[in-house]
Formats: structure tokens, C-alpha cells, sequence
């Protein structure tokens, strides 16, 4: 089956609506994934959800290992000592390791993603040296108030989405699949559904965690591949660490937003496009996302992600 290496960068400024290029809210990201059966020897197995297994098929199991650390930020930089309750995102930072696990059923179009997520928010995070670095050495205004982001914080996480094809797959260049998620834990308790639409020269989704086949797997095979995606999904959110502050160490910082501040439900637009030969993919995202509290903004974001094989 062979391990695969994803890694992935988000910015808000790899969005096409240049006139509307942002350095606020959700600004960085930084993603590395590892998928291999080799973290099946570990013990977070044991907490990962699957497809349960049944007489006569036989399913497509991928484990992985990932590592990220996301950045957040107010519209205003400029400002050192932020007055409190600004209607804005405080400064937060988000570090994390995560254990995962993909079913695939490739029979009835299915697919369970279940992750285990171990983080940090707050100066551990690391996301004030990083963005103040950066900013330093493309000569962008210094991001000023730092001092005031979140203070360090436990966040432990779970995450499960399931997706099915919704339409049988008349035309082999085009695919509608349905989604459900839904995160549990100290960063942030949400539940999400929405649909992805794929059109294009593609593998079958539903084949493997990746979708790169080798030619000695015995299935379907394309060698390359060039299509684009568009989704759409609605999100109710019951809290967010990143803007009200962790579980245990959230009241001591005055910038964080009020619990009657955050919007419960969310708009999210997504579309992307991928290209891909052999085992190499390389794909581009662009996000946009309704306010997450009152007087805020929507918000959008690209991503540039590449995905290789790496190894048996």
C-alpha cells in the first residue's frame, strides 16, 4: 500500500479576490500529514473509529500522523494594548499533533475519518515568533499585540466525518458526495453537513484515503488526473477556544470575546483544483467563510497542498 507525505499551507493571502486580501482572523497555517499503516502500532488505535467490517467485502484501512500549527489575528495590528471587547479575533496561536484513521468502502461509496487530536493554544503554540518573523523578513507591519493573546491552554480533540456518494456515479467524470463531522473537545465542540461536488478526470474517492493508486493495486487506475471541486456546508458551533479562551486558563485573558459575542452558525464555501500524476498531487483551495461573531467579517483563505508517495 505504500506511506504518503501531504503537506499543506493556508494563508489568507492566497485568495483570488486580491482587492479583498485580508491579514486577519484564521491568517496561517501550516499542515504535514503521514499516512502509513505503521501507526497502527500505536496505541491511539484503540480510540479511532472504523467501518465495521463485514462477510465477504473488504475494506481500505490508511492510518496517519500529523502535526500543524495555525495562527489567528485581529484586523488592527498596529495596536499594542487592544481596548477590551473589540468585536475582533483575539490573538491566538494553535499547535497540535494528531493520530488518524480512514475507512474506505469503494462498494457502496463510503468513507469514515476518525482523528484523535492532541494540542496547545497560547504562547506554547509558538505562532508570535513565527508570524513576527515572517512578517520581519517580507517587511509587513509588526504584529503588535501579541502580549494580549490567549494564555496556554490544553486542547485535546476528536474528530469524525463520514462521507457517501449521494447519487450513483452515472458519468465517470463527475461525482456528488455528501458529508457529515463533528469535532469534540477542549478547542472547540461543532457539528457540520454539507456536499462536495468533484468534476473531471479523477480516481474514484472512494478507493483509498489518498486517491493516488499504484498500478499493482488492482483497481481502477489513472495515471493522471485534473479536475476541481466545489462544496458547500452549514456548521453550528457551540464554543471556540481560539476566541473565547481555553478551558482552564480562558478567564485570565480580558481580550478574549464574551460567550454572547460568538455566532452559532456558519456558512462555509469551498472550491479547489487538483492535479495529479502518478503518485504526485498537487492541489490549490480557496475558502470562505461567514462571521464567526457579531460585527465580524466573513473571511477567506487559500491553500496549497502537496501529496507523494513516500515509502512502503
Amino acid at each position: 500500500m505504500g506511506s504518503y507525505l501531504q503537506a499543506s499551507w493556508d494563508n489568507d493571502a492566497f485568495q483570488l479576490r486580491a482587492r479583498n486580501t485580508s491579514d486577519r482572523y484564521y491568517t496561517n497555517g501550516i499542515h504535514v500529514k503521514h499516512f502509513s499503516n505503521y501507526w497502527h502500532k500505536w496505541p491511539t488505535r484503540y480510540v479511532l473509529l472504523k467501518l465495521a467490517s463485514r462477510v465477504g467485502q473488504s475494506y481500505s484501512y490508511r492510518y496517519d500522523f500529523g502535526a500543524g500549527q495555525e495562527i489567528y489575528t485581529p484586523k488592527n495590528l498596529t495596536i499594542r494594548n487592544r481596548p477590551l471587547y473589540p468585536n475582533d479575533h483575539p490573538y491566538a496561536g494553535y499547535l497540535y499533533l494528531s493520530w488518524g484513521l480512514t475507512s474506505s468502502d469503494p462498494v457502496k461509496g463510503r468513507k469514515l475519518t476518525s482523528q484523535f487530536i492532541l494540542g496547545v493554544i497560547g504562547p506554547l503554540s509558538g505562532a508570535a515568533e513565527v508570524q513576527q518573523q515572517f512578517h520581519l523578513a517580507e517587511n509587513f507591519k509588526t504584529p503588535m499585540g501579541w502580549g494580549t493573546q490567549m494564555p496556554n491552554d490544553p486542547a485535546v480533540s476528536y474528530f469524525v466525518r463520514y462521507e457517501n456518494r449521494l447519487v450513483p456515479q452515472f458519468s465517470p467524470v463527475f461525482d456528488i458526495i455528501g458529508r457529515v463531522d463533528a469535532n469534540l473537545g477542549m478547542l472547540s465542540n461543532y457539528a457540520s453537513m454539507g456536499t462536495v461536488l468533484r468534476f473531471g478526470l479523477f480516481n474514484d474517492y472512494f478507493q483509498s484515503a489518498t486517491g493516488l493508486y499504484n498500478s499493482s493495486a488492482g483497481r481502477p487506475h489513472r495515471r493522471v488526473q485534473l479536475y476541481t471541486t466545489f462544496g458547500t456546508s452549514f456548521r453550528a458551533v457551540l464554543d471556540n477556544s481560539l476566541l473565547q479562551g481555553g478551558w482552564f486558563n480562558g478567564a485570565h485573558n480580558y481580550y478574549a470575546l464574551p460567550a454572547v459575542e460568538l455566532k452559532h452558525f456558519l456558512g462555509l464555501i469551498d472550491w479547489g483544483v487538483a492535479a495529479a500524476y502518478k503518485n504526485v498531487q498537487f492541489s490549490f483551495n480557496q475558502t470562505l467563510q461567514t462571521s464567526e461573531f457579531k460585527n465580524g467579517l466573513d473571511h477567506q483563505w487559500g491553500r496549497f497542498s502537496l501529496l507523494f508517495y513516500c515509502g512502503r
